[in-house]
Order: C-alpha cells, then structure tokens, then sequence
C-alpha cells in the first residue's frame, strides 16, 4: 500500500495529470448535472435555495474549473478532495446537483478542498474576489456547505484511494470509449 501511495502522490503532482482530472470531472459533473435536470425532483430530495443560482453560468463546467485551478495552481488531490466532498453532501443531505446549483457546490467544495488540503495561504476575501460576490455571501457560502456536510473534512488514504481508482477507472474508459 506505500508504494501505491507514493505512486498516486507523485502522478497526482504531474500537470498532465491535473488536465486530465479537470476533463474527467467536468465529464462527470455534466453528465450527473443532465441526468437530474431530466428527472423530476421526488420528495427526498433537498433543495438548498442559497445554494440554487437562478441564472445559469456563461462558462461549461470545464472552463470554470480550468480558470479556478490556473488562478489558486492546486495538485489534483484537491480536485479529488473536491469530489469527495461533493459526494458528501449527496449522501449525508440526500442533495441533488443540478444545472441550477452546480457551480456554488464546484466552488464551495472547491473552497473548503484547498483550505483542508493545500499549504497555500488563501482567505475568504480572496475567494470573494474570485467567485465575483461579496465577502458576507462567500462566509455564508462556506458554512452552510459545512454544515451539510457535518464538518466531515477528514479522507481516509482508503477512501482518497477508491476515488482516486473510480477516476481513473472513468479515465480509462473514456480514453477507450471514445
């Protein structure tokens, strides 16, 4: 299991990497976005209306990932962080991503994923600036994600590593798919 850590640490530095990871994700976060647009909402499922854009955003999911990683230059075990997050807050609040709300979830879990994961040194003003909104709307941001997600922050290196696999099982695929 060492070796396979150092081996999943070392390609999670390489850019190459990271530019794969961002096409997988937003690949991913598309594709769940379409299905529950498509579906209609049954009565289990939570809607958070601070969370919920009205209007939808003028960048595909890709370039705003693209633009958020090229400005705070994360490793891509945030990304994964990210992820894992975001599968959080669907498991623990029976949440649904949508077209509607998937941006807040990218960039709130994007927020907390660096301030957990990474050494850098980024505030809330900060990100304020970077999310185009106010500093009392990005505090709030960041605590109601918080909250849905119950404070769980910690990712076991099994559960780092089921993901990192997951990704690059999706990885695979698509480069055999397609």
């Amino acid at each position: 299991m060492n070796d396979t850590n150092e081996i999943i640490k070392k390609n999670c530095k390489t850019r190459e990497f990271r530019s794969i990871l961002i096409n997988t994700l937003s690949y991913l976060l598309n594709d769940i976005c379409k299905e529950n647009d498509i579906s209609h909402l049954n009565n289990n499922e939570r809607i958070i209306p601070f969370l919920t854009k009205r209007n939808k955003q003028s960048l595909t999911i890709k370039k705003y990932l693209e633009n958020l990683v090229k400005v705070t230059q994360i490793e891509s075990s945030t990304l994964i962080a990210m992820l894992i997050y975001i599968d959080r807050l669907c498991e623990i609040n029976n949440f649904v991503v949508n077209s509607l709300n998937v941006y807040k979830i990218i960039f709130s879990s994007f927020v907390i994923a660096i301030k957990y994961n990474e050494e850098k040194d980024f505030n809330n003003e900060f990100f304020s600036k970077l999310a185009g909104m106010s500093l009392t709307e990005m505090n709030l941001l960041e605590l109601i994600y918080l909250n849905l997600i119950d404070y769980k922050l910690y990712i076991s290196d099994e559960d780092f590593l089921n993901y990192y696999e997951n990704i690059n099982d999706t990885i695979n695929c698509m480069f055999c798919c397609n």
